[in-house]
């Protein structure tokens, strides 16, 4: 990735050509380098922190020239989409509202982008990982652009400061019970510090994590002749069997051996298993 800072502060971004893996699918040969979120700890000082809704849809970054995933998948949104939107290095989430991943997914990882579903997705910006000012700036930078650009399928994520834990798990329990997926905390004093740290906080009531099938385990009693449970491997190595949350459909035509699902839990045992594991729903590779 290489870097040229203007007059302004900013650091321009640029990637190196993308790279054909597969039949209309193309990934920049270095991708994006973002920060990864920690998970909530009652011991962080909200006083440095701005609160924001966690938008379940797909993380995107414009790297000023192409929109692209965190993973680096370049994707293929229509011109106008992507017309607007500035020559600096500026991350968000492509969003249809809340419980419609579905249809994000569908629409922002098609090979060919269908106009008519994109009219539905908003890119909701909520950093500049180009702009070398702490997040307070930058979400500065950030509102000055959305107020200015006039575009509906451009918005920047609103952010709020909460004076203690107890009105932050309020806040929690107000939007999930609106459906919303959970929260986001940004350190406020903090240059834009890729990988993963305390600089980018995530909240859930409930956990949720990716793992991959590498097998099968066959049901029994009322799933007799049917999938019992997916084996799931986890980055770490570790393996589990995942059957609750299966639904009988999903049972007839489970998951391939090699796909990506996203499960919910509930904390971890003493072995590192994801406790209180359900199935939630198939993830297409970002």
């Amino acid at each position: 990735m290489k870097y040229r800072v203007s007059a302004s502060g900013i650091a321009y971004v640029s990637l190196f050509s993308a790279v054909s893996v597969a039949e209309g699918v193309k990934f920049v040969e270095q991708k994006p380098q973002v920060v990864n979120a920690i998970d909530y700890q009652q011991s962080l000082n909200l006083a440095e922190y701005y609160v924001s809704e966690k938008l379940d849809g797909i993380r995107a970054v414009w790297t000023g020239a192409e929109l692209v995933t965190r993973s680096g998948r370049v994707i293929n949104a229509p011109r106008w989409f992507t017309a607007p939107l500035p020559d600096v290095m500026i991350e968000g989430e492509l969003w249809a509202g809340r419980n419609q991943f579905s249809l994000v997914q569908k629409t922002v990882l098609d090979r060919i982008p269908d106009e008519k579903s994109w009219k539905g997705i908003t890119f909701m910006l909520f950093d500049v990982p180009g702009h070398l000012g702490t997040f307070e700036k930058r979400y500065e930078f950030l509102r000055s652009y959305c107020d200015s650009n006039g575009m509906t399928h451009i918005r920047c994520v609103e952010q709020k400061t909460v004076s203690s834990h107890s009105e932050l798990q309020q806040y929690l329990q107000q939007l999930t019970s609106r459906h919303a997926e959970g929260l986001m905390l940004k350190l406020r004093h903090e240059v834009y510090h890729p990988g993963r740290n305390r600089s980018l906080v995530k909240m859930k009531a409930v956990q949720d994590m990716d793992g991959v099938v590498v097998g099968y385990r066959q049901g029994q009693g009322k799933y007799q002749g049917q999938l019992g449970s997916l084996l799931i491997e986890l980055d770490d190595g570790v393996r589990f069997y995942l059957g609750s949350g299966l639904s009988d459909s999903e049972r007839a035509n489970p998951p391939k051996v090699g796909e990506v699902v996203t499960f919910k839990h509930n904390g971890w045992t003493v072995n590192g298993i994801p406790r209180f594991a359900r199935f939630y729903r198939i993830r297409e590779v970002e």
